[in-house]
């Protein structure tokens, strides 16, 4: 019998749209995904974020700043939940952005999840898996 499977690595690659308007971030967030085995899709404003998940339905998790030029982290948040066509995509918003107010408005606008820059990378990968085992597992895809 194979030994069960306890570590977080996606069992087949997943894209990862990660909507970043500072460089360095972006880069970063790039590195750790390829680390990870996902296959890291770049995007340093909101309206190119936006073109991305309307072009290529197979990108099921997104990292979205809240502060992008151009739509917004959230208009792009909110604008996956309001279309009636194409997959569903788990939403992070990665943002600097910290009360419990400004979470709890990105919670209720359509974000699946809220993680506060900076953040560990250990707590970004576990939080990928969750949207991975919700997408794979309640989903089917």
């Amino acid at each position: 019998m194979a030994p069960e499977k306890i570590d977080n690595e996606p069992d087949r690659q997943i894209k990862v749209l990660v909507a970043e308007d500072n460089p360095v971030v972006r880069k970063g967030l790039v590195n750790f995904l390829e680390k990870w085995g996902y296959i890291p899709v770049e995007a340093d404003n909101g309206d190119d974020a936006w073109k991305l998940l309307e072009d290529d339905p197979s990108i099921q998790l997104t990292i979205l700043d809240w502060n992008l030029p151009g739509l917004s982290g959230m208009q792009v948040c909110q604008r996956l939940r309001s279309r009636t066509e194409g997959p569903y995509v788990y939403s992070l918003i990665f943002s600097v952005r910290k009360s419990d107010e400004e979470q709890v408005l990105a919670l209720e606008g359509g974000a699946d999840d809220y993680l506060v820059k900076p953040a560990k990378p250990s707590i970004l990968r576990a939080r990928l898996g969750v949207g991975q085992r919700i997408i794979e597992k309640a989903l089917g895809r």
